[in-house]
């Protein structure tokens, strides 16, 4: 899957979710 969307300036991304109804809930920090 993708998405796309805007950070406006002075945002950044701390962490991704994404949610599968056959593994559940995946999360993708910061690193």
């Amino acid at each position: 899957p993708k998405a796309r969307f805007a950070l406006v300036k002075g945002d950044e991304v701390e962490a991704v979710y994404a949610y599968c109804n056959l593994h559940g809930l995946w999360k993708l920090d910061k690193r």
